[in-house]
C-alpha cells in the first residue's frame, strides 16, 4: 500500500509540472504576440505622425507661398531648394513650393511638397505628401467715393466738399470755419494725436446732404474710432446725424493696391506700336489704336517707368481726347514735365482701368458727356517738388487750368498708391469727379467757380476692390 501511494503522488506532480510548462509556453506566446502587436502599433503610430508632419510641412509651404504673394511679390514662382521647417536627431521636415499662373491673372496654382526624413541625417525622405492649392486674388470689400489710407486734409480755400461715402484710416481735418464737409456716410478709423484724439477735427462744419441715395436714409452716419471734434454735433446724435463715436471695432483698409493683372490676364498683349498710341495721330486717339482689344500693354508687361516710353519715360497727353476701348497698362509718367489737359471717353458702360506705372500731372481733366466709368490706378511715387502746395504728396496732381477750363470728369476715379493733391482746382460741373483714393489726400480747391468739389454719387465704386489678397480656394492632395 505504501509503494502505490508514492507512485501516484509522483505521477500527480509530473502532471502539474507539464501543465505549468504548457501554461508558461502559452503565456510566453501571448506576451510575445502582445509585444509584436505593440511594436507594430507603435510603428504605425510613428508612421502616422511622420505622414502628418509631412502634411503639415506641405501646408506650411502653401501658406508661405500665399504670404509671399500677399507681400506684393506677384511674380513669385516658388522655392529653388527645399526649405527646412525643423530638425531633431530623430527626424526633420522640409517643404518645397512651385507657383504657376492660373487660367486668369487673379489665379495662381500652388503645389507644395512636404517631406520627413528619419533620422534627420537620412539621405531620402521616409514620408512625402504633396498638395495643390488654387489661390484666388479676391477683395473683402469695395471702395468709397473718397478713401485715404492716412489723412484727408481740407485747406482753407475750400467751401464745400461733397461725397456719398468717405473712409479714412487716419483722420480728417479742416482748416477754415466756412468749409463744409457733406457726406452720407463718413467712417474714420484713427485719430489726430495732436488734437485731443480727434477722428474729425479742425474748424469746419459737418453738413448733411439735401438728399440721400440709400432708400430710407434721412441722416448722415458718422462712425469714428475716437472723437468728433466738430461742434456741433460733437459726439451727440441729432436730427441730422447718427453718431457712433469711440468705436473699437472699425477695421482699417489694409491695401488699395490693384495689380494690373487683376483685370488684364495673359491674353493681353503689348501694343504693336508701343507708346505711339498715346502720342501719335489726330485727336481723338483710340487706345488701342489698332481697333483690336487686348493690345494695351505700353510697351510691355513689366513694371516701373521705362525711358523708351514717350520722352525719357514721360508722355505728354496735351489737350487731346483719348477713347479708352479696353483696360490699359502704361509704363510711363503722364504729363510729368508739363501738366496737360486731356479728355477721356469710355465708349461703353463697362468700367475701364488704366494702370499707370508712373505719376499723373493734370492741370485739367474732362470725361466726355457719354463716357462710361474709367479708373486711373497709379503706382508712381510722389514727385517731392511740390512740398509747399502739396504737403502730403502728389503722385496724382490736378492743378488749376488757365483760361476758362475747369475739371469736369464725373466718370473718372483716381486711385493712387501715394499722395493725391488738388491744387487751386476749378470745377465745371456739380459732380466734377467720380472719386479719389490715395495714401494721403490734400484738397485745396478753388471755391465755387462755378461749382465746388463734389463726387458723382452714381459712379460704380462697388466695382473697385480694396483689400485685395491672395486666398486659398480649392485644395486637393496629389
Amino acid at each position: 500500500m505504501m509503494t502505490r501511494t508514492h507512485l501516484h503522488s509522483s505521477e500527480e506532480q509530473g502532471s502539474i509540472l507539464v501543465s505549468i510548462i504548457i501554461v508558461a509556453i502559452f503565456l510566453t506566446f501571448i506576451v510575445s504576440s502582445l509585444m509584436v502587436l505593440a511594436n507594430a502599433n507603435l510603428s504605425r503610430s510613428k508612421g502616422r505622425i511622420y505622414l502628418l508632419q509631412a502634411q503639415y510641412a506641405a501646408e506650411s509651404g502653401a501658406d508661405a507661398a500665399l504670404a509671399q504673394l500677399n507681400s506684393g511679390n506677384d511674380t513669385y514662382t516658388g522655392t529653388t531648394t527645399d526649405v527646412q521647417m525643423f530638425s531633431y536627431s530623430q527626424y526633420k521636415s522640409t517643404y518645397a513650393v512651385t507657383v504657376a499662373a492660373g487660367s486668369t491673372g487673379k489665379e495662381k496654382v500652388i503645389t507644395a511638397t512636404g517631406k520627413v526624413y528619419v533620422p534627420s541625417t537620412a539621405a531620402s525622405p521616409r514620408m512625402v505628401r504633396k498638395i495643390e492649392v488654387l489661390a484666388n486674388r479676391t477683395s473683402s470689400s469695395t471702395t468709397s467715393s473718397v478713401v485715404s489710407r492716412n489723412v484727408i486734409q481740407i485747406d482753407s480755400g475750400v467751401k464745400n466738399l461733397q461725397a456719398k461715402d468717405l473712409f479714412v484710416n487716419g483722420y480728417i481735418t479742416m482748416a477754415k470755419n466756412t468749409t463744409n464737409l457733406i457726406g452720407e456716410n463718413i467712417t474714420v478709423a484713427g485719430k489726430n494725436t495732436g488734437a485731443t484724439n480727434c477722428s474729425i477735427g479742425g474748424t469746419g462744419n459737418l453738413v448733411k446732404p439735401s438728399s440721400f441715395h440709400t432708400a430710407g436714409q434721412t441722416k448722415t452716419n458718422l462712425t469714428m474710432a475716437f472723437n468728433n471734434c466738430i461742434n456741433p454735433p460733437g459726439n451727440t446724435s441729432n436730427a441730422s446725424f447718427n453718431i457712433l463715436a469711440n468705436q473699437t471695432n472699425i477695421s482699417k483698409i489694409q491695401s488699395t493696391y490693384i495689380a494690373w493683372s487683376q483685370y488684364m490676364d495673359s491674353s493681353y498683349q503689348s501694343s504693336p506700336g508701343g507708346c505711339n498710341d498715346w502720342i501719335s495721330g489726330a485727336s481723338p486717339r483710340s487706345i488701342p489704336s489698332t481697333g483690336n482689344t487686348k493690345k494695351t500693354h505700353y510697351p510691355d508687361t513689366g513694371s516701373n517707368v521705362v525711358s523708351s516710353c514717350g520722352t525719357n519715360g514721360n508722355i505728354d497727353l496735351g489737350s487731346n481726347t483719348y477713347t479708352i476701348r479696353d483696360n490699359a497698362h502704361i509704363r510711363a509718367n503722364l504729363c510729368s514735365v508739363t501738366a496737360c489737359t486731356p479728355t477721356f471717353n469710355n465708349p461703353d458702360a463697362t468700367i475701364k482701368f488704366i494702370f499707370v506705372e508712373g505719376r499723373i500731372n493734370f492741370d485739367n481733366v474732362i470725361t466726355s458727356p457719354t463716357s462710361g466709368p474709367i479708373v486711373f490706378v497709379t503706382y508712381g511715387a510722389d514727385s517731392g517738388t511740390r512740398t509747399g502746395s502739396c504737403p502730403l504728396g502728389d503722385s496724382v496732381y490736378i492743378g488749376k487750368a488757365t483760361g476758362s477750363l475747369s475739371v469736369n470728369a464725373p466718370d473718372a476715379y483716381f486711385l493712387a498708391s501715394n499722395g493725391v493733391c488738388l491744387d487751386a482746382t476749378k470745377f465745371g460741373s456739380a459732380n466734377a469727379l467720380g472719386g479719389l483714393s490715395g495714401k494721403n489726400i490734400y484738397i485745396a480747391t478753388n471755391s465755387g467757380t462755378p461749382f465746388d468739389l463734389a463726387m458723382d454719387p452714381l459712379f460704380p465704386t462697388d466695382q473697385i476692390p480694396v483689400d485685395l489678397a491672395w486666398r486659398a480656394g480649392r485644395y486637393r492632395r496629389l
